[in-house]
């Protein structure tokens, strides 16, 4: 069996030639198929088209550069063959990995890492892994197995989730490996510079984030407890919002909005605070910020629900997610503004 590749109607195939009589073939990345060829694998998903003795391949997703790819058919010994990577030298770097906190609590629900470049899928749980601080060992069943991952629109910001299941109190998950993280321990999370970019080339280098773990984050985000600061009239001074605990950094860049004024709100790198800088000076008057209900901060708790509800707690109960919370900022004359405008 032969195989390789060709280009189609602008798109890179895969060719498999001489394929054993009545055998079906399938693709693997190279390195999911591992050595046992019994375990159960799920191939590529794809669409094979017959030709001649032996078969086309063209993936629903496109293949990698620089990734290496293996051809099972029948009970033979697979082919392996590898995508070239784009030409060039090594440029993508983690610019950040979130939260941006020192200690996060034993429910995190999620890490988010960013690059500096667009990525290759299929790196996630490859090349990231969480590790123990303190003896190295890496923390067995951490991150959710997405499919497919979850990554922004420009491919830069890649999202993982800590198991769900682990953190829901009462599943069998949580019965039987209980929370990803530990009360008091610290955990590292690792980039090694294997994970690939948009061409196939690895990172500049590997990157690292180190942690404590502190106790859970529990109840609904509370618009009601933040502090607003509300800027003078006639600037174009900041409106600042403090959090009432740190929140979902990309969520919260989404959710929060000043009504019926232009201008760029921004996240702070800790998800502790927000702040929005109008494209022209504040005018005297109040100002409604709307708060959409799906914020969320880094456990997963929404102003709306909590992630890993207690049934027992009033409090606890979730409100009506259509409902959308609106705060306010009065904005002060102030003397120089009035004397600017006065008649």
């Amino acid at each position: 069996m032969e195989v390789g590749w060709e280009e189609r109607r602008g798109d890179v195939v895969l060719v498999v030639r001489g394929l054993p009589a009545g055998a079906a073939a399938r693709v693997y990345p190279a390195d999911v198929l591992g050595d046992d060829r019994t375990a159960p694998r799920q191939p590529m998903a794809g669409r094979w088209e017959a030709a001649g003795t032996g078969a086309v391949f063209a993936p629903r997703f496109p293949f990698l550069p620089g990734t290496e790819y293996a051809v099972l058919a029948g009970d033979g010994e697979p082919a392996v063959l590898r995508r070239p990577p784009a030409p060039g030298p090594r440029q993508a770097t983690v610019v950040a990995v979130e939260p941006a906190l020192d200690v996060v609590p034993r429910n995190l629900l999620r890490f988010s890492v960013r690059f500096s470049h667009p990525m290759s899928e299929g790196w996630a749980l490859r090349a990231v892994r969480l590790e123990r601080v303190a003896d190295g060992a890496v923390v067995p069943g951490a991150f959710l197995d997405a499919d497919p991952e979850l990554w922004d629109a420009d491919r830069r910001r890649l999202t993982l989730l800590l198991d769900p299941a682990r953190l829901k109190r009462g599943l069998a998950p949580h019965r039987e490996a209980g929370y990803p993280l530990v009360e008091g321990d610290e955990v590292r999370l690792v980039v090694d510079e294997d994970f690939r970019d948009a061409g196939g080339r690895g990172l500049l280098g590997p990157a690292a984030a180190t942690f404590r773990v502190g106790p859970d984050l529990r109840g609904r985000v509370r618009p009601d407890a933040w502090t607003v600061s509300a800027p003078p009239a006639g600037t174009r001074a900041p409106l600042r919002i403090r959090f009432d605990r740190p929140l979902d950094r990309s969520l919260a860049d989404r959710c929060l909005r000043v009504a019926d004024r232009p201008g760029a709100g921004t996240t702070a790198p800790d998800g502790r605070g927000w702040s929005f800088v109008p494209d022209r000076p504040w005018t005297p008057g109040p100002v409604p910020i709307a708060v959409d209900p799906a914020l969320e901060d880094v456990a997963g708790n929404s102003v709306a629900r909590v992630f890993d509800r207690d049934l027992t707690v009033a409090s606890d109960d979730p409100l009506d997610p259509a409902d959308a919370v609106v705060l306010t900022a009065p904005v002060a004359a102030g003397d120089s503004y009035a004397a600017r405008h006065e008649r």
